[in-house]
Parts: structure tokens; sequence; C-alpha cells
């Protein structure tokens, strides 16, 4: 039976799920409160510069690959993927440079590290991955068994932080496998081990870039649900649900069997989903720590850096106290680790000849709208960052920067309804938000479901698309 199902959110979790329910025969139709589809997955051009604003880094393609399949598509027809042979250059104040490439996967104490890691892929990737809570037992079929001998690699109480420093001596390795808590917003100092199966994911599937910018994956996945008849209405923001019919801003209504929610799951269940939750429950959904936000410079730059690769890392000399700045103290951090992507450096087209662009990110605290980023704190902050560059040798560059934007936590709230600006919901603090997060069924209904990285399995292009799967799976189960 063919039923109506309602999108709520462009994003790649939403897509996903749109493409795969439309082939599975039911009527899609997909909200999104902005102009254009992806989410946070955008592109901003200014003068002959383009930079995109979301993820710049693509790992486990495989995932990506499997979801054009499903359409019946090949992604090769769609897509240009260009594997990166190095994922990240990492600098230190003392003049160490780092590539994490070959030969730096290949060295005897990170070969060991990623030997560990392996093992807690093995036992919770299949689980984790590729079914929600409820379901991890599917994993576990007797031809599985073996890999219990990895539990005691996820059964523990050890930090990521506490399990790398006991199993790498060099500080510089060190720091590099700490800063993989970042990827879902976290401390490393207080994300549970088991996260430490990032590296060994991104050293066994590779770190990956799309040719002509991030973005034309959602470009890929929009046309792919429209070409499976997903229809969608852009400028649309829903403002209530009523358990059978969507309202939107302008007065425009969508009646659905089910909705899918692709936004923010915290603003949403204090938004348009607020009828359906007690003032208890999104009360406790608040509680657990959120997730870093960001701050981000666009800068287009004259003279192209031969020191810099597609992704730069510097690190703070004081890596413990940035995370408490951030996640306790509620602060910009005063001395912090900046990344800076330069797709120019793959993607020429991206700024004008003689000129690289940077995408420069900085963690930073979520926060409400009781204390927004003003204009002169953002200029501030911006100064910080541009000085903190200029102990790694790049003090000329304010003077050779000829295009800038600054975006905020407050523009990530406004612009995709972040709570708080926090990029990926809850920070994964305890194995409660990190292995049992908000979940994709939205407790006590049978039609409202979530995807996206503020839900299962997390943040990330990877894990938001798996999230979209799993979603019309459980539909398709309500359904069969």
């Amino acid at each position: 039976m063919s039923h109506k199902i309602l999108v709520i959110g462009a994003g790649l979790g939403g897509l996903a799920a749109a493409i795969r329910l439309a082939r599975a025969g039911h009527a899609v139709e997909v909200w999104e409160k902005n102009g254009e589809p992806g989410g946070k997955l955008k592109e901003l051009r200014i003068d002959s510069f383009s930079w995109g604003t979301g993820p710049s880094l693509l790992t486990m393609p495989h995932v990506l690959r499997e979801l054009f399949a499903s359409a019946g598509e090949r992604m090769e027809d769609h897509l240009d993927l260009v594997r990166l042979d190095s994922a990240c250059r990492y600098f230190w104040t003392d003049g160490t440079i780092i590539d994490e490439d070959a030969a730096f996967w290949s060295q005897p104490e990170v070969a060991k590290f990623l030997k560990y890691a392996r093992g807690i892929y093995e036992l919770s990737g299949e689980a984790y991955l590729n079914h929600p809570p409820g379901d991890f037992w599917r994993a576990f079929t007797p031809g599985n068994w073996p890999k219990l001998r990895h539990l005691g690699k996820v059964a523990t109480t050890r930090t990521l932080a506490a399990e790398v420093e006991r199993r790498i001596s060099d500080p510089h390795l060190r720091q590099i496998f700490l800063r993989f808590a970042t990827y879902n917003g976290s401390s490393p100092y207080r994300t549970p081990a088991t996260f430490n199966i990032i590296p060994y994911v991104e050293a066994e599937f590779g770190a990956w870039y799309v040719r002509g910018g991030m973005v034309k994956i959602a470009e890929a996945l929009t046309a792919l649900a429209q070409h499976n008849g997903v229809t969608f209405r852009f400028n649309t923001t829903a403002i209530d649900w009523n358990g059978s019919e969507a309202t939107a801003h302008d007065g425009f209504r969508s009646q659905a069997d089910f909705l899918v929610c692709n936004g923010d799951l915290l603003s949403a269940q204090n938004g348009f989903l607020s009828g359906i939750y007690s003032t208890q429950a999104r009360v406790k959904a608040l509680r657990p720590d959120l997730s870093t936000s960001g701050f981000i410079l666009f800068l287009g730059v004259r003279g192209c850096d031969p020191r810099l690769g597609h992704h730069n890392i510097f690190f703070s000399d004081h890596y413990l106290n940035e995370f408490t700045e951030i996640h306790q103290k509620g602060l910009n951090p005063s001395e912090p680790t900046i990344y800076i992507s330069v797709s120019s450096r793959t993607n020429p087209d991206h700024a004008p000849e003689g000129h690289d662009n940077y995408f420069v990110l900085v963690n930073a605290p979520a926060r409400g709208p009781r204390y927004p980023w003003g204009k002169s704190q953002a200029q501030a902050y911006r100064n910080v960052v541009l000085k903190r560059l200029g102990q790694f040798g790049f003090d000329d560059l304010p003077g050779r920067i000829v295009a800038e934007r600054i975006f905020t936590a407050s523009d990530f709230a406004a612009r995709d309804l972040a709570y708080h600006g926090s990029l990926y919901g809850w920070a994964s603090h305890s194995i409660r938000t990190s292995l049992f997060r908000p979940p994709l069924r939205a407790p006590g209904t049978k039609n409202v479901f979530f995807t996206g990285g503020t839900t299962h399995p997390g943040g990330g292009i990877p894990l938001v698309l798996l999230s979209g799967k799993m979603v019309a799976d459980l539909i398709q189960r309500e359904t069969a």
C-alpha cells in the first residue's frame, strides 16, 4: 500500500529517507525551511570565491554508494569522488608537522592502535551503524559470536583520552587521536573510549572529497529524489503537527500518514512537535551536555601558501584547557585549535588564480538566544583566531584577506534551527548520550520519526545517511 510521507527538512538524512520511501512506492513530500536543500551542506559564494559551509570530508563512501544503488543508480554516474592522499596535515607551535597519510598509519604505535580500534568496529560497527538501539541484537547472529572477544574494548568506563594515553606515548600522536572526539562535537576527556572506532573508520575507508564541492552530494541526492517522484516545497517552515496534518508558517497544510523530521530534534521537541511531548520529557531531553557549535571564518586569501594542504589542523598547546573552557565554562577557547580547509587545492576554480579559499573553523560552545553573538564580539574573536595562526608563522595572513564572512553559533541557530547553535544535539559524554541518543521514533507515537545528526547513530555524512535508511526501514515495517 502507498502512504503519504511528509519529510520536514531537506538535509542528507531527510533526502536519504525520502529516496528510499519513494522507491518503496510511497508518496513523499519534503518541506525545507531554506531556499535550497542540503541542511548544513551548502555553498557560499563571494565574488570569485566559493566555500562549502558544512562537512568538508566524506568517510565510508560505500554508504553513499549503496543509497544510489537502492534507487537503481551508480554513484559514479553522479558524483566524482577523490580520495585524498593526506586526510589532514597537523601543525604544532614547536614546528612539528605530520601528514595523516599512508606512512602515518603504518607507524608501529599507530598501527598497533588501529588493531585495537578495529576490534571495536568488528564488535559494534554492524549493530550501531545499521540498527536502532532496540534492534542491536539483530547484528549478533551465531556467526558473529567470535567477535565478542572484543567486548572488553567496548564495555569499559575509560574515556577516549584515557585509552589513548594508555596506548600511545608520543605526545603529538596522542593529540591527533584525541581530536577524533570532535567529529561528534565532544570532549575527548569525557567521551567513552568506544569512540576510538573513528580513526579506524578513517584509516580503513579513506578520506574523500567530491569534485566540485561537497554540496554536490546534496544536489545529486535532491535530483535523485525528484527523479523518483519526491516533491519539494522550499522556504517552508513547519509550525505545527496534529498527528495527521502539518501546518506551515504561511498557512499551508499537508496531511500525512507518517512524518519524518530531519530538523534539529531538540528544537523540534520544543517547537512544532511540542504537542507530542510532555513538559517533563522536553525538560529531560535538555539536561545532557550539548555538543560544540562552530565559529567559522570564510576567507578569500591572496597567495597560495605551500605549507597548507587540503585539510589542516593547528593544535592548541593546552588541549585539556580548551575543552574545559568550551564544555564546562561555556567560553570561547582562549587558545583554540584551528581547522583550515582549502578546497581550492583540489578544486582550483574555488578561488581566483593566485588565491586560496580558507574555511577556518574553531570549536566553540553552544549558546542560547540570551547570549547571542554580536558583531563586535565576533570581530574580536576573529582577531584572536588570526593572532593564534600568527604563532604558527602565518602572521601576514590578515593583510592578505580580500574577502571575508563570519558565521557563529547564532547563525547556525537561525539558519538551521540548531538548538543553541549546537551542531549535533547531545555531546557524547556518557554511555547514554553516545549509544542511546534520542530515538529514531518519537516515544509514544507510531508515525513520527527523526533523521539527522541529532538522533541515532549521530553526526557526519555517512551516519545521517544511515539514519535515513533506518527510518525508511522502520516505516516499511509499519506499512507492511
